[in-house]
């Protein structure tokens, strides 16, 4: 079985103001070229197809042209799943129609985990929902975070999943290897949870022969080659400018797996460049580009000036202004971890009250900090 691993297109997605779709389509065709040159069995789209969850008419349009192209010229099998940008059951709108003609798409969550066989080998679409949706559908009050909602999940999967065939996991979330984490997470993904960790345990996938991973935009496994993230299609914030961005081809046996990174050159590249600005300005380019200029003093309307040469600039900083506040900051940090409590709240309480504390206050508070270290 030969799949072609993707996730988190995020059509639709603006970045500092610009629209990435025109990029999108540029990038989506080329890959639908490429596969014609490549022999798949299926191709997986492991959750963030849209990038909101109200995507504009331009976006539903370009996934719809995209998913049909793939599955009629290219003639295999899709499976997509939503993810967290995603509105889980717009995305599922169709579904049972589309899987007629091999377009599976799974946006909600179901008591059980919906599955497909395509020549032998079993994928079983794991949307992504927030656990109290999860824990209330399933009924479990055991469920209080994402890691017990997908403990719960994949044990209902495991009871019916017969373990000497092929069985596939397709899931969209942040799933780290808790003994050696080295998951590298971007500036443009968005929390899972608010208030609890949002973090699910590799082990929970061991008994899986592959699982497609969705959510980080960096490719990278987690701690096997058979658990890993595709990444982003295209780079989406200056954290991943230095990312060189890919599809996985995972040729997949029984107990065996092999990736192969497939490369497709983006309409625009997306960079940070760094110097002089009178030596930028020396230069042009089309590319998205985050400048950090070198300058010791602001320079008059340095944004505007460059977009003459950069049409496409994303942002501006001045790099040697950050680092001296930088180096400052930890100064005062290394100040502030030599001060007693009580030094601290006065300086706190002289900058907000204007006046310095007085004596008696002074005991006041010193009462109070005694009394807190006594657990009274």
């Amino acid at each position: 079985m030969r799949l072609l691993h993707t996730a988190d297109w995020h059509i639709g997605k603006i970045v500092n103001e610009m629209s990435m779709l025109e990029d999108q389509e540029y990038f989506l065709d080329q890959l639908i070229e490429k596969l014609k040159t490549v022999e798949i069995d299926a191709l997986i789209m492991a959750g963030d197809l849209y990038d909101r969850a109200m995507p504009s008419k331009g976006a539903v349009a370009l996934a719809n042209k995209v998913l049909t192209r793939i599955v009629q010229e290219v003639k295999v099998p899709v499976l997509v799943i939503a993810g967290n940008h995603d509105s889980n059951e717009r995305v599922e709108y169709g579904a049972d129609l589309l899987a007629t003609s091999q377009l599976y798409i799974e946006g909600t969550v179901k008591e059980v985990t919906r599955k497909a066989t395509i020549k032998g080998v079993n994928f079983y679409l794991l949307p992504f929902a927030d656990y109290a949706y999860i824990r209330e559908l399933l009924q479990d009050e055991t469920i209080k975070s994402l890691e017990d909602a997908a403990r719960v999940q994949i044990e209902m999967i495991k009871k019916e999943m017969d373990t000497a065939e092929i069985n596939v996991l397709i899931a969209h979330g942040y799933v780290i290897n808790l003994s050696n984490d080295t998951s590298e997470t971007t500036e443009s993904e968005r929390p899972l949870s608010i208030g609890t960790a949002e973090y699910v345990s590799v082990e929970l996938f061991e008994d899986f022969d592959y699982v497609a991973l969705g959510h980080l935009h960096k490719a990278q496994k987690v701690k096997h080659d058979r658990i890993r993230y595709s990444g982003s299609i295209l780079k989406y914030s200056k954290s991943e400018a230095v990312h060189k961005k890919q599809v996985s081809l995972v040729t997949l046996e029984k107990n065996h797996v092999v990736i192969e990174p497939i490369y497709i050159e983006p309409k625009r590249d997306m960079r940070v460049i760094k110097g002089l600005f009178d030596k930028i300005m020396g230069q042009q380019s089309d590319d998205y580009v985050f400048f950090e200029l070198l300058d010791e003093n602001f320079v008059m309307d340095a944004m505007n000036q460059l977009r003459r040469r950069y049409p496409n600039a994303m942002g501006l900083e001045y790099a040697a202004k950050k680092e001296r506040a930088e180096s400052i900051s930890a100064i005062h940090q290394a100040q502030l971890e030599k001060l007693s409590v009580q030094d601290i709240f006065a300086d706190f309480y002289a900058y907000y009250k204007e006046k310095e504390l007085t004596v008696e206050r002074k005991d006041i508070i010193d009462t109070m900090l005694h009394q807190m270290e006594r657990g009274e």
